[in-house]
């Protein structure tokens, strides 16, 4: 699955930087078509900002995928990435998907704005809820209906 491929990649970071990882992968999700290196430029870009959001006092990075199906005959799967950092201000989260928008002082600004540009191209959404002692991206992206080309389904996270 990418997102434990993702994960075990950053086991060693979020062990220095004292973050603690909850992710239970799901079994009987769809499979969702898409670019892989898109998806994974994506899902390690939210991985990162959490990480990064939590750098100062560490913290708990939970990854949660679920079936979505509030959008009729639209099923989707939602990923979502919360962490215990200290939140976005609200002046910042109203603009966060715009180009050069961070609320990191060393950040370009450009990584969210690829992110929903790639999850929009996928004809998926991206969202972000903030609050004082946390931030949840989450992101949906449709799933394959009927049988598709094997090699581009994005496995279930």
């Amino acid at each position: 699955m990418l997102l434990q491929r993702i994960l075990d990649r950053w086991r060693p970071r979020l062990a220095s930087a004292n973050v603690e990882l909850f992710f239970q992968p799901v079994h009987d999700l769809p499979k969702i078509l898409g670019d892989i290196r898109s998806l994974e430029q994506v899902f390690t870009n939210l991985v990162s900002n959490a990480v990064e959001a939590m750098s100062k006092e560490g913290g708990t990075l939970a990854i949660r995928l679920n079936r979505y199906d509030q959008i009729p005959n639209t099923p989707q799967v939602e990923i979502g990435i919360t962490d215990s950092g200290p939140g976005i201000p609200d002046e910042i989260r109203r603009r966060l998907f715009e180009p050069f928008v961070s609320n990191n002082p060393r950040g370009t600004g450009l990584g969210l704005a690829i992110t929903k540009r790639i999850v929009t191209a996928h004809h998926g959404n991206v969202t972000v809820d903030s609050f004082p002692g946390g931030t949840v991206f989450r992101v949906y992206l449709p799933v394959v209906n009927g049988e598709g080309n094997e090699h581009n389904h994005f496995d279930r996270g």
